[in-house]
């Protein structure tokens, strides 16, 4: 088990996706937070309001259309702005993280996104033939694999949060202080739900040895996509509503608030580690069928 890990995160350090999927969680943490700086910044007030000033004195009416063909005022826009300035200004880092990469998928995507790639390559390159040489045993094989998608669990969550602390940092950006305490919880639930996620991207490759059927099944599932499909059905029906808090994308969701975005700590663990032993049940009964 020990040389497989060694032999698999030499592979994975060597390979082009790893260090591009890391850069961009780098790049868009910084954008993000540069965007944010602006938006925080009296200079764009300012501009938002001259512009909305000088509309009035004209006598045109200055707004934004929405895709609906609703015309928005500026002064709403402005109001919005103001409101958007104050919720970002009193955000805990947690909070900060979480309305960046959490509530919209981003890093379950990009993570899910990797897994599928790096999985599916051992079958398509034919690695896994001297991985079953060496070590014949399913069950070591998907110990080994489980062991691995928390690390890289880890290891996404932990650049995704010092790239996200980083540009608050550079930008000025001040957050509400969070006990170590709470952060160093938060981030073992992220990466346990990202890890369940994970688990059911390696489950489709394994079951297809497709790497474009697992990338496509891992966004479906990182992006939430079925997940709000069922909550909205679900929503129709006010007795069973609540079954779509047992999902792993609303755990993300719900952490991407931080440790109070409505399910508990006890909630999001349990819920992360059924999906996560269930899948990789799943996955143990694949592998024993099919062959390499």
């Amino acid at each position: 088990m020990v040389n497989i890990l060694r032999m698999d995160f030499y592979r994975a350090v060597r390979s082009k996706s790893f260090w591009i999927l890391l850069g961009s969680l780098v790049v868009l943490g910084l954008i993000a937070m540069g965007s944010i700086s602006y938006m925080l910044s009296p200079e764009f007030m300012q501009t938002m309001q001259n512009a909305s000033g000088a509309a009035a004195s004209s006598g045109f009416q200055f707004g934004i259309s929405t895709p609906g063909g609703e015309q928005i005022d500026m002064s709403e826009v402005s109001q919005s702005i103001d409101q958007a300035q104050y919720m970002l200004s009193g955000l805990t880092p947690m909070a900060l993280i979480g309305n960046i990469f959490m509530n919209g998928g981003g890093l379950a995507c990009l993570f899910v996104v990797f897994i599928a790639i790096f999985f599916a390559a051992e079958f398509e390159n034919g690695f896994s033939k001297n991985v079953f040489t060496a070590s014949p045993s399913r069950t070591v094989y998907l110990l080994t694999r489980a062991v691995e998608i928390v690390l890289f669990a880890i290891v996404f969550t932990l650049v995704t949060a010092a790239a996200t602390l980083a540009g608050a940092a550079i930008f000025g950006i001040e957050t509400v202080a969070a006990s170590t305490g709470d952060m160093a919880l938060w981030f073992a639930l992220v990466v346990l739900v990202l890890s369940g996620m994970g688990m059911l991207t390696a489950l489709f490759v394994w079951l297809t040895r497709k790497m474009a059927a697992a990338i496509a099944i891992g966004i479906v599932v990182g992006s939430g996509l079925v997940v709000s499909i069922v909550q909205a059905l679900l929503s129709l029906f006010p007795d069973i509503e609540h079954l779509g808090d047992f999902t792993l994308y609303a755990c993300m969701r719900s952490l991407g608030v931080g440790l109070d975005g409505g399910l508990s700590v006890a909630h999001i663990a349990a819920v992360s580690l059924v999906f996560l032993v269930g899948y990789a049940a799943l996955s143990l009964l694949i592998l024993k069928k099919k062959d390499v």
